[in-house]
């Protein structure tokens, strides 16, 4: 029973040791190393008169992500998850291979209830709103899509009913 005992407790301290010895997951608290400490990433989309989808994710420099769920979605309400730090980081990367802030501050517009994107990003003291309601250039839908499919749609957490 004593060597049993033994074997356990030694085997429940080196599966700790491992445990402490591999990458720590994000947990939201502390801005991602190599991200600048003011990183916000806001996409919304507005949705039209019809059944366009309205919905908001917000994502800060601790990887902290906030999906408003509001119209013609699957998730309605708000919902809460922590990314990853390599997806941060690669939030980060996608806006300035995509020179987010020398891109046009709207592309379209002039026809009424057209859905919209709004992409609004700050970073090294910068904050600038893109508006996409038509005729974005292929670069633009290419770091659009890109940014969305970075986040993703699993593992959120609801914190609030619509």
């Amino acid at each position: 029973m004593k060597l049993l005992t033994l074997t356990m407790v030694l085997l429940c301290g080196f599966g700790l040791s491992l445990s402490s010895c591999k990458s720590k997951q994000n947990q939201g608290t502390e801005r991602v190393a190599g991200v600048p400490e003011d990183f916000q990433l806001v996409i919304y989309h507005q949705g039209c008169r019809g059944s366009c989808p309205d919905y908001k994710i917000t994502v800060d420099a601790t990887g902290t992500a906030v999906y408003e769920g509001r119209r013609a979605v699957e998730m309605l309400g708000t919902y809460k998850k922590v990314l990853d730090a390599d997806v941060v980081r690669d939030l980060h990367k996608t806006l300035k291979k995509y020179n987010y802030f020398e891109l046009e501050e709207v592309y379209g517009g002039g026809v009424a209830d057209l859905p919209e994107l709004h992409i609004t990003a700050t970073m090294d003291g910068n904050t600038k709103k893109m508006v996409d309601i038509r005729y974005a250039p292929v670069e633009v839908k290419e770091m659009e899509a890109r940014l969305e499919t970075l986040i993703g749609m699993d593992d959120w957490e609801r914190t609030s009913a619509p």
